[in-house]
């Protein structure tokens, strides 16, 4: 009997915060009363049911899990009962969590409380993600966010004092940035007192109908500022990991290298969307039933995404990934432009290279057309 293919890493997704800010484009609502909740439980309870048969289709099972991740939305929001609810769904269905297991909440500042942290480590959670996107007073109205300053430090000094293992979420290329001359430096070292072990900078991409859209940066600024920032930290102790993501050594977002590195990870939730790499399936839930739209990957998908994903990350490519020797060539060029560097036969871009992942991938399409 053939065995069972492994799944060792999931994503859930809580759809509720207590405000829409007008550049989020992730699924959400705001829940209008406990009913709300109430609903979201009973349909994550008839996805993980469908998620069973969906696996058992494939020839998968769940392992100890190695990484898990709730993300929103605003998971902290889900509190004590959240955790609760969680736990009953892990032991219906006989999931387990490795000894080593990275296991990560999302929370935003003013969206916790102490009981409601506390209720998540109990089941394990052991790491969160900070959803700051500035640190300044200013650039947290322009955002639309519904918390302000004082519950930032007030989150901050709390992490800081539970001597937390955590992630801060920031942005940049913020409307106005260039108008005000935003000092994203200054607000990065007055976080750092605070000793987060990992950094996640996006530079903010929005739709044409973004309130502030006439008040973007121009890319040359946003190019700057990007530099600057990644130089900045790699000064502090923090390898730039991942084209948006920055840690100090050991403390990488495992969980999200699993994507990195185009391994299976399975996702439950309204929007949400898993991998099964083996399998070359991809699904993603709808939004308002358990029922979820599948895509099934060609080897030339697989092919093309991972080297993408391997481009994302510092553990690069390597130099025999195509069936040709063009791409050492290629790798070569890149290093001349100084936006690579290659070790132990794998081209690895840096943070010049990063910044312009999207336009190396063009060029490789160019030049190894048949490859893809």
């Amino acid at each position: 009997m053939q065995a069972k293919l492994a799944v060792k890493s999931l994503y859930l997704h809580y759809p509720f915060c207590r405000h829409l800010c007008n550049y989020c484009d992730f699924y959400k609502n705001i829940p209008k009363n406990d009913g709300d909740v109430d609903s979201f439980e009973l349909l994550l309870e008839q996805m993980f049911e469908e998620h069973e048969k969906l696996m058992q289709k494939l020839g998968y099972s769940w392992q100890e899990l190695e990484t898990l991740y709730i993300g929103g939305g605003t998971p902290s929001l889900w509190g004590k009962r959240g955790a609760k609810k969680l736990a009953e769904l892990f032991k219906k269905y006989d999931i387990r969590l490795s000894q080593n297991v990275e296991f990560t909440l999302e929370v935003n500042p003013g969206s916790w409380s102490e009981e409601s942290l506390q209720a998540w480590q109990s089941i394990g959670v052991n790491r969160f993600s900070l959803g700051i996107q500035s640190l300044s007073s200013n650039f947290i109205k322009v955002l639309d966010r519904i918390h302000n300053i004082d519950d930032v430090y007030k989150t901050l000094e709390k992490f800081s004092e539970m001597k937390a293992n955590f992630s801060v979420d920031f942005m940049l290329g913020l409307p106005f940035s260039k108008k005000y001359q935003r000092d994203i430096l200054s607000e990065l070292e007055e976080i750092l007192k605070y000793s987060p072990n990992h950094i996640s900078l996006y530079i903010l991409t929005v739709k044409d109908h973004y309130i502030h859209i006439n008040e973007l940066p121009d890319d040359e600024w946003i190019e700057k500022e990007y530099l600057t920032v990644a130089n900045y930290l790699k000064s502090k102790g923090f390898e730039h990991y991942e084209v948006s993501n920055f840690a100090k050594p050991g403390f990488e977002s495992h969980h999200n290298k699993e994507y990195w590195k185009m391994n299976s990870v399975a996702a439950i939730g309204p929007s949400a969307t898993g991998l099964f790499t083996e399998k070359g399936h991809r699904y993603k839930w709808k939004v308002s039933k358990a029922e979820y739209v599948s895509e099934e990957l060609s080897q030339k998908e697989l092919f093309l995404e991972e080297v993408y994903m391997g481009l994302r990350i510092n553990d690069g490519l390597t130099l025999n990934m195509f069936n040709n020797s063009s791409f050492s060539q290629i790798a070569q060029t890149w290093v001349n432009r100084n936006i690579a560097e290659i070790k132990e036969d794998r081209v690895i871009l840096n943070s010049a290279g990063f910044l312009i992942l999207d336009s190396l991938m063009d060029e490789l399409f160019l030049k190894l057309p048949n490859n893809f």
